[in-house]
């Protein structure tokens, strides 16, 4: 399948002329945090200094695209507070993490598009390895997610998608309590239904293995959900609904759960402007869902809101306010968590290319168990050159 998708790409571009545009990047940042480690007690507040150089690339022509980004973020952490001897210091977390995102599609035939995707990443963000992610380690480590997948199309209103989904995870360090490696294979698959050119709807099963190289139990989960999207001027919103079942392999404390799920969400923007951001954006979405990543069998039912809003001022100045609330209900114990994080932003776009940006925030979790409680403040500053160049 791989080859056959590399093989339709390179035909479809041999034959069409297409438009290339590369982008270098480089961004230099700093941030504080008054709670560096996310702890209950002993809070230590740390600086955090980064350099992220990457670039973007993209080519298209009449039937096919193609782009690859890449970036590397260098982090470098100082103690401001006294730490005693025998205690981690801030810099025994420096590391250099990468992110890299291949995608490529091709119009095999009038009704079929072929598509391969892959993300390689090197992170110490727990959030990047699972959306529901409520944890506050800092374990690094590398994920690779590879996807190919086909969209097949009945006429004008009905459409048939496939996908398979490969996700490895490999801890740097495995030691008991450091992370466990995983492996997690998924097939997706929707089916569309147009109403009207405005309204659609969709069908999606999903079913996939997770399996862990260690003690913790291997499980087998399987969802189905029915959405419908409807789109209102600038605005797309969708609500979905359904079913989600996890078994697993061994004993463990929660036994097989299940539980509904659903979400709801509302995106939009307006018409760009000449700096290419738009000049309001809006992006709310509210969900209901297991974690999937579970080490240690801690598995949680989320409700979860996440919200972001933009808007341009006067062409230069990009106001930027996101925050999350999440509600973590335990399977395997009483403990429930309410986590939550605010933010307000702006970027100052000096030019085409530069950009100046200030942000501060807030973040805290409150929970039933003693020890699992933690809040931290954040102020960070953000310098980004982003050229562009192109070519016919």
């Amino acid at each position: 399948v791989l080859l056959w998708l590399v093989f339709v790409f390179i035909t479809q571009c041999s034959f069409a002329e297409g438009r290339m545009v590369f982008k270098p990047i480089i961004e230099n940042g700093r941030k504080m945090d008054s709670n560096f480690h996310k702890a209950d007690t002993n809070e230590k507040e740390v600086y955090t200094y980064n350099v992220k150089p990457g670039f973007e690339f993209g080519y298209t022509t009449g039937k096919s695209t193609v782009s690859f980004n890449y970036f590397a973020n260098v982090l470098r952490y100082d103690d401001q507070d006294a730490i005693p001897a025998g205690q981690l210091k801030a810099d025994d977390y420096d590391y250099v993490g990468h992110n890299a995102i291949f995608k490529a599609q091709a119009q095999a035939t009038d009704r079929l598009l072929v598509g391969l995707d892959n993300q390689f990443m090197k992170s110490s963000d727990a959030a990047s390895a699972d959306a529901n992610s409520n944890a506050v380690d800092r374990f690094r480590y590398s994920i690779n997610r590879l996807s190919p997948r086909l969209l097949y199309t009945f006429g004008e209103k009905y459409g048939l998608g496939l996908k398979y989904t490969n996700s490895s995870t490999d801890y740097s360090d495995d030691a008991a309590g450091q992370g466990e490696d995983s492996d997690e294979d998924r097939g997706t698959f929707n089916l569309y239904y147009y109403f009207t050119p405005k309204t659609s709807f969709d069908l999606d099963y999903q079913i996939w293995t997770y399996d862990y190289a260690k003690t913790s139990s291997d499980y087998d989960s399987q969802q189905v959900m029915v959405n419908v999207n409807h789109q209102l001027n600038y605005f797309t919103v969708s609500a979905g609904v359904g079913y989600h079942s996890r078994d697993f392999d061994q004993t463990v404390a929660s036994g097989d759960i299940d539980t509904t799920t659903w979400k709801l969400s509302v995106m939009g923007q307006n018409a760009s402007d000449d700096v290419g951001i738009p000049k309001s954006s809006v992006s709310l979405s509210l969900s209901s869902n297991f974690n999937d990543s579970g080490s240690g069998d801690t598995y949680y039912n989320t409700t979860r809101l996440d919200a972001r809003l933009t808007y341009l001022l006067m062409g230069k100045l990009n106001w930027i306010l996101t925050g999350s609330i999440q509600n973590s209900d335990y399977e395997t114990s009483t403990r429930e968590d309410d986590r939550w994080q605010i933010s307000l932003g702006a970027d100052y776009l000096i030019n085409e290319s530069f950009s100046f940006g200030l942000e501060g925030g807030v973040e805290e979790r409150d929970s039933n168990t003693a020890g699992k409680d933690f809040d931290n403040d954040y102020f960070m500053v953000n310098v980004k050159f982003h050229p562009i160049m192109g070519a016919k």
